[in-house]
This record gives structure tokens, sequence and C-alpha cells, in this order.
């Protein structure tokens, strides 16, 4: 009796721990299930939400049923998700379900995409397939390879882009939507591959997806510059599908806050998260910390690569260089500028800490060409503008918030930024635009030239380089400025360091700002409350205290918590005195 009261102590005990090791992960992710189970909406991902939970199973089976014998449903989102769902329910569907489903990869056309993401989200659909049916002969796949064939296919690419991501970065890096469809792939694979090197391989991936996004992270939100942001994303950070991930994985924004519906993330893309919410893999507790530890301000910088060039460029994949300046209150993150992803690129912004909708200010020039797309899609190049918008909407309208372009460049240092840009004469959107949105606790314009805002306890000066005019619009001011050579200089301050909101524009106003004959030298010479020069010479030299930047000298990761060289396929995470090792080359975690 006694042994059996101890057993019962110690094992209540080890629940106890592992529930508060889980950061209210377990809560949140049932929670997430129950959601979804009650979703109208026909997807593997409501459906494998209700077919676990219990919520009307047969008709969940009947739908799911439905979608194997639907020959309009094909191609990567469908090949991955339907093994996701098929995989996680397969002990509760009936006979005839598994059949159906293995004869969807032999009637069904997979399309493989032509994405990073659609690569992904193809290889790792197909590679599930061949394990669960192996043995099989070409003419029971869609494609005409055999299982044997299939599996080493999908085995070679998952390898070579695990291999490429961990030295070279990603091509579709950081982007608040994207980051979904690699994570939610990779949770699929990490819980049902059965080659053990495989199997942690896709736990690195899910670690360094999720460590990359947690230096970047501020309560919800993903900072800074991003490959491919979607327009309402980029102007309202915390209906981005990343928050979902946020939301999960790191316990922020707020529980409260997050169910009410003005801060909810929008569904498309998001609920992806349901193969996190399912499957056995649980954050480690550096990430976690890498996340949510925002004591002390830090800098943390990042060599991305842009996606393969297959035009007009000498260099297949030329390097990203992300900076990022993050504090308790704010982030103040850029890329160097340029084309960098073609439609959906967003270079820098600040972003607030405050959990409001709108919480970020940012400009950019809202370019467009054939030229820019043709750079990295085969089609007929003087189509390729007109096709682009039709499935991105906005691609060549004036006023979008998403852009690329190549008379953008960036200098930052800390929490000061100079963004300069030099717009060709013709260009069909000869002007910049910026994003202040209506609900900054104050914003007004200084007889000196600098505009201030205060978002709770973040502090923005921003200083034109030239005339502007507002224009309002429903949620924002918008900024714009139709001169061709054009920049501005951005500081951010907050109050942990400095004593008010009217001190930090004393002290700005303070700061020496020169820019003498722009339009004939491009230079900006600007040193910021803190003490540090910034000069800047657009297309020439950008150096810090009289350093020259070298951009070459950037690592793969390089920060408080994050560090890898580029090249090496070794990735250390960090954090008071944990240590963790992904050793990409080796197919091995090591926590030390």
């Amino acid at each position: 009796m006694k042994r059996a009261l101890l057993s019962g102590l110690l094992l209540l005990g080890v629940l106890l721990v592992r529930a508060q090791d889980d950061h209210g992960f377990s809560r949140r992710a049932q929670r997430l299930l129950e959601v979804l189970a009650e979703e109208g909406e026909n997807s593997p991902f409501s459906l494998v939400a209700k077919i676990r939970l219990g919520r009307d199973r047969a008709g969940a089976i009947a739908i799911l049923d439905s979608m194997t014998r639907d020959v309009s449903m094909g191609g990567m989102f469908y090949a991955y998700s339907l093994m996701g769902a098929y995989l996680h329910t397969r002990d509760q569907l009936p006979d005839s379900m598994h059949a159906k489903v293995r004869e969807a990869f032999r009637w069904r056309t997979m399309y493989r995409g032509d994405t990073e993401n659609h690569w992904v989200m193809y290889y790792t659909g197909m590679y599930l397939a061949a394990q669960t049916w192996p043995g099989e002969d070409a003419s029971r796949w869609f494609n005409g390879r055999s299982s044997t064939e299939n599996f080493e296919e999908a085995k070679a690419w998952l390898d070579q882009w695990m291999r490429t991501a961990s030295t070279i970065g990603q091509g579709e890096f950081d982007s608040p939507t994207y980051m979904c469809v690699f994570l939610s792939p990779m949770l699929v694979l990490y819980e049902f591959a059965a080659d053990r090197a495989m199997k942690t391989r896709a736990q690195a991936m899910l670690d360094l997806l999720l460590a990359d996004f947690a230096a970047e992270h501020l309560n919800g939100a993903y900072c800074g510059g991003h490959s491919r942001d979607y327009p309402d994303d980029i102007v309202n950070p915390l209906a981005a599908p990343a928050t979902r991930v946020a939301w999960l994985y790191f316990g922020q924004p707020d529980t409260e806050k997050w169910e009410d519906a003005r801060y909810r993330p929008r569904h498309r893309g998001s609920w992806e998260t349901v193969f996190g919410a399912l499957g056995s893999y649980r954050l480690p507790e550096i990430i976690y910390q890498i996340a949510t530890d925002r004591a002390l301000p830090y800098v943390h910088t990042e060599t991305k690569r842009v996606r393969n060039v297959i035009r007009f460029g000498d260099v297949r994949n030329p390097p990203v260089y992300k900076y990022m300046y993050m504090t308790r209150e704010y982030a103040l993150g850029s890329l160097q500028g340029g084309i960098l992803q073609p439609i959906q690129q967003h270079t820098w912004d600040v972003t607030f800490g405050t959990g409001k909708p709108n919480n970020t200010i940012f400009t950019l020039h809202p370019y467009y060409s054939w030229k820019e797309l043709a750079m990295f899609f085969p089609e007929e190049m003087k189509f390729l503008a007109g096709e682009v918008d039709r499935y991105h909407l906005v691609y060549t309208n004036p006023d979008k918030w998403n852009s690329s372009s190549p008379f953008e460049q960036t200098l930052q240092q800390k929490n000061a930024i100079i963004v300069l840009y030099n717009i060709a004469p013709g260009e069909k959107h000869p002007h910049i635009d910026g994003f202040f949105p209506k609900n900054l606790d104050e914003r007004e314009t200084d007889p000196t030239g600098w505009i201030f805002c205060r978002s709770g306890e973040s502090y923005v000066a921003f200083r034109p380089l030239k005339p502007y005019e507002w224009i309002e619009e429903k949620s924002n001011w918008r900024f714009r400025s139709h001169e061709l050579k054009n920049g501005v200089v951005v500081e951010v301050g907050s109050a942990s360091s400095f004593a008010s909101y009217d001190h930090f524009k004393a002290e700005v106003r303070r700061t020496s700002l020169r820019f003498d004959d722009f339009d004939r030298r491009l230079t900006v010479d600007y040193t910021t409350t803190g003490g540090d020069r910034l000069h800047f010479t657009y297309g020439g030299r950008r150096s810090v205290n009289g350093k020259v930047l070298d951009f070459s000298s950037y690592r793969l990761f390089h920060g408080p918590f994050i560090n890898a060289e580029v090249g090496s396929g070794i990735i250390t995470l960090t954090h008071g005195g944990q240590k963790r090792v992904l050793d990409f080359r080796n197919s091995s975690i090591v926590d030390e």
C-alpha cells in the first residue's frame, strides 16, 4: 500500500513537472484542436481534428472519402496534408479508406510546384507515401516511378534542402506566412519517418525554424525584414499565420487578447499548426527562453539567400543580410535592400510589442517590373507582370505594401536606420510610401522636421529627407513622398532607455543630421542619441563610427542566442547555462 502510494506521488510529481515545463503548450494545443474541430471548412486540418476528438467522426470520414475521389484536388498541399491527416488517424479509419488514400497517389497528379515551400510539402508527402506503401512498381504511382524510386528521390531532395538551409540559408526565409508550410511538413515528417536519421534531421529543422523565428519574435509578432509577406500581414503583424505558431509554442501574445477577435490570426495558412498540436514534437526549453527573454536588448544578424536567379544575374543564390535590434518594447530590423525576393519582399520595419493591431511603421518603394520577375520565373517575360497580378492582385498597384526595389538601400545600427532611395526616371510608381497606424498614442510633426510617434512605451523619431504628404486610410495614415532621390532617417527609443517621451524628443533634436547637396551626393551623415555615427552614400560606402560595413563578414547566425558559420551546417543555440547543437552534417542534436 505504501509502495503504491509512493509510486502514485512520484507519478504525480513527474506530471506536475512536465506541466510546468511545457509552459501551457498542452492546454493551448487542446484548445486549438477544439476550435479547429468546430470549423465548417473541409480541409485535412479540420478533418483530422474532428476525427481525433471524436466530433462527428462519421461525417469527417465521409468528407475525407470525398476528398480522395475529387480529381480536382491535387498538388503539393494535398500530398503532404493528406498523408499527415491519414497517418494521424489511420487506426480510426475503415479499411475502405486505407485503400482510397492509397489510390489517390495512383490516379491523382501531385504537382511538385515551383517554390521552396512547394517542394518541401511535395517531397514530404512523397517520402511518407512511399514509406507507407513500399515495394510497389511504377504502375501503382501517378508519376510512373516505383515506391523505391519515389522514396529515394524524396529523401535526396529533403536531405539537400536541409543541408542548404543550414549552410547558406533558406530562399523563402523568415516569412510570417510561409513559415507554416515549412514547419507543418517537418512536423509530419518528424512524427512518422521510420528512418532514425531522417527523424533526427526533421527534428533539427523544426528546432532551426523555430529558433530562427524566436530570435526575431516579440510578443507574437515576426519582426524585421521578410522574404515573402502579404500586405495584410505586413500592416498588421499579429494577423499573420506566424502568430498562431508563436501562440502555440511560445504562449504569446497573451491568451486572453488572442481569443479577442481583433487579435486572432485569420485562418489562412495557420490551421496547419494542427500537426504540432497532434504530434509528439515539443519545443526545447532553450528555444522557449530565446523567444521570450527580452530582459536585455540585443543585436542579432543573419545570412539568408536569394531564391534561384535564372536571368539577369551572375550568381545563382546571392546572399541576403539581415540585421535585428531587439528590446522588450520594440524591434527594429532590416534587409540590406535591393531585389532579394520578387513580389512580396518586406525590407524593414519597427514592430511594437504593445499587443495592439497594426503595430508597425515602415517605408517602401512600390516597384514592379517584368525584369524583376524574369530574374526568377521562366515564363515569357512580357506576360509575367500580368500573370503575377492575377494571383497576387496587388503587384502592379501603386498603393501596395509589399515590394522589393532595386532603388532602395538601408544602413542599420542598433536602434537607428537610414533608408535611401534613388528611383530611376520613368519608373511606373515614382514615389515612396510609409505606414503609420492610426492607433499610435501620439504622432506629431516637429518644427525641426522630425516626425515623432509614441506607441505605449516605444518612441519613434522619423525624419524625411524630402517633402511629403499624408493620405488618410482606414487603419493608417499613408506617408507619401514623390521625389526620386529620397530617404528617411529613423531612430527608436523606449521608456527603459529614456526618462520620458519628451526626453527622447529633446535628445533627438540635439543629434547631428547632415544631408547637404543630397540630390548630387546621395549621402547622409547621422549621429544617434547613443553617439553612433552612421555615414551612408547610396550605391557607395556604408560606415558606422568610421568603420566601413562589410556584409561579407556576416555569419549565418550571430547573436547572443544563435550562432553558426556560413557553410558549416552546425547551428549552436545558447541561453544562460543551456546549450544545444544542431549538427546537420552528422544528423545529430546534442544538449551540453
